[in-house]
């Protein structure tokens, strides 16, 4: 049987462990199929990373009114989660939108 000073080590160190998986960033593998974010469609996004359709939609509307994705520092103003992002990157590429201009 466990003494009290015991059980209390154990229990702190169970938290303590619990608290750092919690905030570790979740690593996903690379997909065998990416889609291209620059086409994806609302039921691609729900389907392949688990977004709410609500979500989904926030992005796709972000890429219209950008007129494509550079690069993931573009969805930065969405508020994605760490875990949301880690998915789609794991499951999308974004090629970019080549620029013809002389400015």
């Amino acid at each position: 049987m466990l003494d009290k000073e015991m059980f209390m080590k154990i229990r702190f160190l169970m938290l303590a462990l619990a608290l750092m998986l919690s905030a570790a960033p979740l690593a996903y593998a690379k997909s065998d199929n990416p889609f291209e974010l620059n086409n994806a469609t609302t039921e691609e996004l729900m389907n392949r990373c688990f977004f709410s359709q609500e979500d989904a939609e926030r992005i796709l509307d972000l890429r219209d009114s950008l007129g494509g994705f550079q690069n993931w520092d573009d969805l930065k103003e969405l508020n994605l989660s760490d875990a949301q992002l880690s998915i789609l990157a794991s499951e999308a590429t974004i090629s970019g939108i080549a620029t013809d201009c002389n400015c």
